[in-house]
């Protein structure tokens, strides 16, 4: 059973999508089940999965609870897969309701610093509950270290893209869609709104970009709330900026997508193993970020991208303004940037590791 409370899209959604479709394909047997009909339920029929779709509304909801366990028991399921703090609290009780062995993935350090109500009684149940603790970065691992979690019970499990898919080249059509030219340099961040990925710190950045490089054209791609969406919009005309930088709204991760990209770029204040990092490195796209945690442990500054501190515009505008005005230098960093991806970080690699995980909880 692979268990998940949010519905996308995302990093985390994707991962538990892939994982679902292929950990032990065509020798075990994946249920899904996901919070709402929504685009993570979409992309697992597109991978031939049909997903039950159980409300997971509320901090303890016991029909929720119910009806997992009646799916548990009707499918005799022999392992519980569960991704993020919500799914894992509920994997661990259906867990040990059921005497059923639960491997717990953690994508990110966010909700494990902000647990919410109950989160002594949250802890108790990982630890008693979950057989395997997953964590996709060691800013995750240090999260969950301080969360109360033993260091002998957390697995570095990081992850993945596939390489063959996600792979160098160049796409116009979202250029021509903004209506770019081949001189004007297209500088992208993926990733839904959310405060931790600081888009408040990469407005502000655009701004100084823009006055010394108005060659420059920014865009976020991902989904937003009204509520989240407004101020920023609001900060992007006081700026005066909004004729070079554009919330886009969700578009599907696809090779195609990063080939538009010149730069890639991350304002975040805290993040896991982005996926969308290793698509976009994957691509040969270079990448300019923040120390947020998961960056670190894929970026070497100034050989495979470049690194700069957290909230702080200036020194972020400055990375980008080296790469924006100096075409070898993108060309360079791009090319190590997959290097990079392709030596460490496979999606063949990370499904190997889940492999091993599954061979040793399942009962033979």
């Amino acid at each position: 059973m692979h268990l998940i409370d949010t519905g996308g899209p995302g990093g985390a959604e994707t991962v538990f999508a892939q994982l679902a479709a292929r950990i032990g394909k065509g020798r075990l047997r994946p249920l899904t089940v996901v919070p709402r009909e929504h685009w993570l339920s979409g992309y697992l029929r597109t991978l031939g999965l049909e997903p039950y779709i159980i409300d997971a509304r509320g901090s303890l909801n016991v029909p929720y609870l119910r009806s997992l366990l009646r799916l548990a028991r009707q499918h005799e399921i022999k392992l519980i897969h569960t991704h993020l703090l919500g799914s894992a609290v509920y994997g661990a009780l259906l867990g040990m309701l059921t005497r059923t062995p639960v491997i717990a993935v953690f994508h990110g350090p966010t909700d494990l610093r902000a647990p919410g109500k109950l989160a002594a009684f949250k802890r108790w149940l990982i630890k008693r509950g979950c057989s395997a603790i997953v964590a996709v970065s060691t800013s995750t691992r240090d999260a969950l270290l301080s969360f109360g979690l033993a260091p002998q019970s957390i697995t570095l499990i990081q992850n993945g893209v596939d390489t063959e898919v996600y792979s160098p080249g160049r796409d116009d059509e979202l250029r021509r869609e903004l209506g770019l030219t081949d001189d004007d340099v297209l500088i992208a961040a993926v990733g839904n709104i959310r405060t931790p990925k600081a888009y408040d710190v990469l407005l502000d950045t655009a701004a100084r970009v823009l006055e010394r490089a108005p060659n420059a054209f920014f865009a976020v791609i991902g989904e937003g709330s009204e509520s989240q969406l407004a101020p920023l919009l609001e900060q992007c005309r006081r700026l005066g900026i909004e004729a070079r930088f554009r919330f886009l709204g969700f578009k599907k991760s696809t090779a195609a997508l990063f080939r538009n990209f010149d730069i890639f770029v991350s304002s975040s204040r805290s993040e896991g193993l982005s996926l969308s990092f290793l698509e976009a490195m994957a691509t040969g796209r270079p990448i300019v970020a923040t120390r947020s945690g998961g960056p670190q442990e894929v970026i070497l500054d100034g050989v495979n991208g470049l690194l700069v501190p957290t909230e702080d515009a200036p020194a972020l505008a400055d990375a980008l303004l080296r790469v924006v005005q100096d075409r070898q230098l993108r060309e360079r960093l791009g090319l190590a940037a997959r290097e990079r991806v392709v030596e460490a970080f496979s999606l063949q690699a990370t499904i190997a590791k889940y492999q091993a995980l599954y061979d040793r909880l399942i009962p033979s």
